[in-house]
């Protein structure tokens, strides 16, 4: 087990003992956390080569992608991608990358992400929260695609565990992210871990949990805010291995 899943592990075992009655709660960032939307951008990608013919996106791999969703346009230049088609590319990309077809049909869970979920939600007293900064209208498509990719390990996602930025695509995240776990809070669920890819998201939340009762975790994949932001205590690394656990491992570091 990695030591990221280990401190979770810990923890979990920890509030449970403390608050045996509870009903305790994970929450999941989606997009960098749960979904490696690395696979969204070349799905957008790759789909403007199949409509226009063209194949500058042909040999592009999800490996290659190393940079955030928002910054496509570094992308074409590593590329090579004709000055002549970079702003069509960039007009298809934004068009495409939040359609509902993309995200049908372009979702991909992180390895061992979706295992790590069934076996919370197989707890009793225990409950997945989604706190996501994606806007309200994509609500609908958003519960489709994560239930149908959670079909494979029984991982169900309901609408009343979704929390969205109710500000829409202009909205402050950060803020809507604590939004999300007070409306949690105020539900009667108490968090005992947050799961986000943005060190501001944590840093944010951080500053409305002062006893620290709420362990902090950086899913360390593609991010645009300063990883100097992750607070101090989170758990984090250069890694975001989730893929070495197993329910037999869990199962044994987590006997009450």
């Amino acid at each position: 087990m990695s030591e990221w899943m280990r401190c979770l592990a810990e923890h979990y075992e920890e509030t449970k003992n403390l608050y045996p009655e509870d009903r305790l709660m994970i929450l999941f960032d989606i997009d960098g956390t749960i979904l490696d939307t690395r696979s969204m951008v070349l799905y957008a990608l790759q789909s403007y080569d199949m409509h226009h013919q063209s194949s500058f996106f042909h040999n592009l791999n999800i490996e290659d992608i190393t940079v955030h969703e928002t910054e496509v346009r570094k992308i074409l230049t590593y590329l090579d991608v004709p000055e002549a088609h970079r702003e069509g590319v960039v007009q298809w990309y934004r068009e495409k990358f939040w359609s509902s077809e993309s995200i049908i049909e372009a979702h991909r869970p992180f390895a061992g992400v979706m295992d790590v979920i069934r076996w919370f939600q197989l707890q009793p007293g225990t409950f997945i929260g989604l706190n996501t900064g994606r806007p309200e209208h994509l609500r609908n498509e958003t519960l489709y695609s994560l239930n149908r990719i959670g079909l494979e390990c029984h991982a169900v996602f309901s609408d009343d565990f979704l929390y969205m930025n109710p500000c829409g695509w202009n909205g402050d995240v950060t803020a809507s992210k604590v939004a999300g776990v007070r409306h949690f809070k105020s539900m009667g669920y108490r968090i005992f871990a947050f799961v986000d890819n943005e060190p501001e998201n944590l840093e944010a939340v951080a500053c409305i949990d002062p006893s620290g009762e709420i362990l902090l975790m950086h899913a360390d994949t593609i991010y645009k805010s300063k990883r100097e932001r992750i607070p101090r205590g989170a758990v984090s690394g250069f890694c975001y291995d989730v893929s070495l656990l197993s329910e037999k491992v869990l199962t044994k570091c987590m006997t009450f």
